[in-house]
């Protein structure tokens, strides 16, 4: 794609550029000059910015000093070794947030020239074309390729990796790259998260974090280094161990299907330990043993399911929550069914030797699995509540929806600038007006827990000051905040900020 394509322009503030590139270095000298060169060719008439996230212990900041004082849209942000916990992904995360709100669109892209600054026009391109919310350069997609990786060893390693993130999380799915450190973004779509990133593979993270995020593919060749040494090593492969790990275990709706099947082999452990229990020591009945371990079989499964795979789930009550632990019963049996029916008519009418028997058993339980999953999806934990709120609806039914919701002792909604109620908080105090403003400033929804002063006496309750807030945005900026407070033995949750994150995405309306 010629220099001269002109991409069309974004409804944007005055101050608010097109396009800005956040680029990680470390120990990048050789490179970041060429870099820049080419940048600066490529995307000659486009309205963009350079943010370099610099971890380097060489000359690589003076270098990006010295061009920034030559190019006023280069700036660098120096972490100091105290603040390179995290490694990659947190330089992104870092680039991310210092640029939200200041342009349209972030293109994330290496230092060392294996990803060809030429290509970030072809991707700004598809990104309006479409309407995507995140552009992949693939390096798997028909028309890419994966050349400049070095040796068959970092090929299969890069493989294996892409291939465990599309296994484990069906977000990852939606690109043949989920790995890449190549991709553009559309800022007003991630507003909000808060990333933790571990590692190198960021993108990862912002596909599961948001799944709903439309994502296009644009194929590209991978490849070799222009200068230096790769960064790649066992311990960030350690990294990306653990970033799967943390995303698996944070993120409520990551890996659904392998959480609820974890806690179908827990469910086994319990169902075998109360069987030889209630036979072996109380001398019940084999039956009557049996019955018994199903049954605590199954409570063990919901409780754990409740409190793991599907802890984003809200109960709209106590009796709500124990309707649905009774729900867990027939659905349970609907998957033993399952279970029955494809094992059973197997072995009669195949063959009941040994080993086929056993692997009829395996796809008897491959069946009530996937039953139980999907019942239980649909059935035991569907959403109780609206995922967001009716704009049109008067101010104060939202304020007491979200009241009851949360069983706050004040809600209001709060317009920016000048921090206006809405509602029924005419009088903010200063701890209100802080929170709020923190919020405002970083765009961020945020929870504070603030403890009693002295220790509480024995047997006595505690009672916690707890305050949610969470930002109403519109093309990348804040204009009102949903504000929540709670004096109470039982502190907000993260699923409480996420409820009111998710509930309150449609809201910008309701502060014109």
């Amino acid at each position: 794609m010629g220099a001269e394509h002109q991409l069309k322009e974004e409804p944007r503030t005055s101050k608010k550029a097109l396009l800005t590139l956040v680029v990680p270095t470390r120990n990048e000298a050789e490179n970041v000059p060429k870099l820049v060169a080419e940048i600066r060719h490529t995307l000659s008439g486009i309205d963009y910015r350079v943010v370099f996230v610099d971890d380097s212990t060489d000359e690589t900041p003076k270098i990006i000093q010295s061009l920034g004082e030559q190019d006023g849209r280069i700036s660098v942000i120096h972490r100091d070794e105290a603040e390179r916990e995290g490694g990659l992904s947190t330089a992104v995360a870092t680039g991310i947030d210092a640029v939200a709100g200041e342009s349209v669109y972030t293109c994330v892209m290496d230092a060392d020239l294996q990803h060809p600054p030429e290509k970030v026009r072809e991707m700004l391109d598809t990104a309006q074309s479409t309407d995507a919310d995140v552009v992949v350069a693939s390096r798997y997609t028909p028309g890419g390729s994966y050349a400049g990786l070095s040796g068959p060893g970092r090929r299969a390693v890069s493989l294996g990796t892409k291939y465990l993130s599309q296994i484990l999380f069906r977000e990852a799915r939606k690109t043949t790259d989920p790995l890449t450190g190549f991709f553009l973004v559309r800022n007003e779509k991630i507003s909000g998260i808060q990333f933790r990133p571990t590692g190198f593979k960021i993108l990862l993270e912002i596909l599961v974090c948001a799944p709903e995020l439309k994502v296009v593919e644009a194929p590209f060749n991978f490849q070799s280094r222009n200068a230096g040494v790769s960064k790649a090593s066992l311990r960030q492969g350690l990294e990306y161990l653990h970033h799967i790990l943390s995303l698996f275990w944070y993120v409520p709706s990551a890996g659904r299907f392998w959480k609820f099947a974890a806690v179908g082999a827990s469910g086994v452990l319990v169902n075998m330990a109360t069987l030889i229990v209630l036979a072996e020591y109380f001398n019940a009945s084999k039956v009557i043993a049996w019955m018994f371990a199903v049954g605590v079989s199954i409570l063990s499964n919901f409780l754990l399911n409740n409190a793991f795979t599907w802890r984003d789930v809200r109960h709209s009550s106590r009796i709500h929550f124990l309707l649905r632990g009774a729900l867990a019963y027939p659905v349970a049996i609907m998957g033993i069914g399952a279970n029955f029916a494809v094992y059973y008519p197997l072995i009669k009418y195949v063959t009941d030797e040994f080993p086929y028997y056993v692997l009829f058993n395996f796809l008897g339980i491959v069946a009530a699995t996937s039953v139980n999953f999907i019942l239980s999806s649909r059935l035991v934990f569907r959403p109780s509540v609206p995922k967001s709120l009716d704009p049109k609806r008067p101010t104060k039914e939202i304020v007491e929806e979200v009241r009851r919701e949360l069983k706050a002792d004040r809600v209001d909604l709060i317009r920016v600038p000048g921090l206006t109620s809405l509602g029924s908080l005419d009088n903010l105090n200063a701890s209100d007006r802080s929170i709020i403003e923190m919020v405002v400033s970083t765009c961020h929804p945020t929870l504070t827990v603030t403890g009693p002063r002295r220790l509480p006496q024995a047997r006595t309750n505690t009672r916690w000051l707890n305050a949610l807030a969470v930002p109403v945005l519109r093309e990348g900026r804040t204009v009102g905040v949903v504000y929540a407070t709670r004096y109470s033995t039982e502190p907000f949750t993260e699923e409480d900020l996420h409820w009111l994150t998710a509930y309150v995405s449609s809201a910008a309306r309701v502060f014109e």
